[in-house]
C-alpha cells in the first residue's frame, strides 16, 4: 500500500481566512471530498495565540492546517491513499484561501526498503 502526501506554504494568506473556525471546518470538509477522502470524525479547529491548529482525521488519509493570520502564513498538509487524489483537496485550499505565493511538495509514502538505519541502532 502507498500513500500520496502533497504539501504546501502558503503566503500572503488574508488573516481573516485563518480565524474564521467555521469555514476553516468548512475549507477541511471540501478539501477532503475532492480528495476523495471519506472523513473518520468531525473537523478539529483551534485557534490560540500561537494561531490556527486544524484536522480532520480520514478513512485512509488525513487534511491538516497550521496558519499564522498575523503573517499571512498557511502550511497545509493532505495525505491519501487507496486511489485517493490529495492534490486535488489542496487545491482547493489554496483556492479558497487566495494564497499569492505558494510552494509545494509532493511524496509517496510506502513500504521501507533500503532503510538508512540510524546510528547506534
Amino acid at each position: 500500500m502507498t500513500f500520496d502526501h502533497v504539501f504546501a506554504d502558503l503566503g500572503g494568506v488574508p488573516a481573516n481566512r485563518l480565524t474564521d473556525a467555521q469555514a476553516v471546518a468548512g475549507l477541511l470538509l471540501a478539501a477532503a471530498n475532492a480528495a476523495g477522502l471519506n472523513p473518520a470524525s468531525p473537523p478539529v479547529v483551534t485557534l490560540g495565540p500561537s494561531g490556527l491548529s486544524a484536522a480532520l482525521v480520514c478513512n485512509g488519509g488525513h487534511v491538516a492546517l497550521h496558519g499564522v493570520p498575523d503573517a499571512g502564513l498557511c502550511f497545509a498538509d493532505v495525505a491519501g491513499g487507496g486511489g485517493a487524489r490529495p492534490q486535488r483537496g489542496l487545491d482547493v485550499i489554496i483556492k479558497r484561501f487566495g494564497a499569492r505565493e505558494v510552494r509545494v511538495d509532493s511524496r509517496r509514502r510506502g513500504p521501507v526498503t533500503n532503510a538508512i538505519l540510524p546510528e547506534n541502532s
